[in-house]
């Protein structure tokens, strides 16, 4: 899902209602534990996974937008995290895949997003191994279609657009 009025930011992250639905989720599981306090064992259970998804229900309301890109020259991708936000142009993303795996029958994807510590130099250094795999000092973002709210192949083609290489495995 585009969250974004400007067409040339596009963000995406969890849908609202998935996070109100979440915290209203865990609100009656917290409520049912009370009302069970003749089961406690059944109680502490309803207690913890209403505590829980109350807590993945703020995640995804207060980590907005997960993944913003900014077009330009040069194009930023924006990452937002519980510790803030983290900006990252092309030379900073050392690779971007697309996977697609089976689950339960099912195909679901995910994007794999290799970028560059803080302090990492944005030239491969020449160690003489001749390694092609990630570097050491990369970090490895993950995001599924829950995280982004909207199909991973769409990312993909606006990463794309803005000047990101991306590895596709479909």
């Amino acid at each position: 899902m585009d969250n974004s009025g400007d067409s040339s930011t596009h963000a995406w992250s969890t849908p609202v209602g998935a996070g109100v639905a979440g915290c209203l989720g865990g609100v009656i599981l917290l409520g049912g534990a009370v009302l069970v306090s003749n089961d406690p064992g059944g109680s502490v259970l309803m207690g913890i996974a209403g505590i829980l998804l109350v807590g993945l229900g703020v995640y995804t309301l207060v980590v907005r937008p997960r993944l913003e890109l900014a077009a330009g020259y040069p194009a930023t991708l924006t990452v937002r995290g519980l510790t803030g936000r983290r900006s990252y142009t092309p030379d900073r993303v050392e690779r971007i895949r697309l996977l697609s795996m089976r689950r339960v029958g099912r195909r679901v994807g995910q994007l794999e997003i290799d970028v560059l510590d803080d302090d990492a130099e944005p030239v491969r250094p020449n160690d003489g191994t001749g390694k092609d795999g990630p570097r050491d000092d990369t970090r490895l973002l993950v995001f599924s279609r829950w995280d982004l709210g909207t199909d991973l192949i769409s990312v993909v083609d606006e990463l794309r657009a803005a000047g990101f290489h991306v590895d596709d495995d479909r």
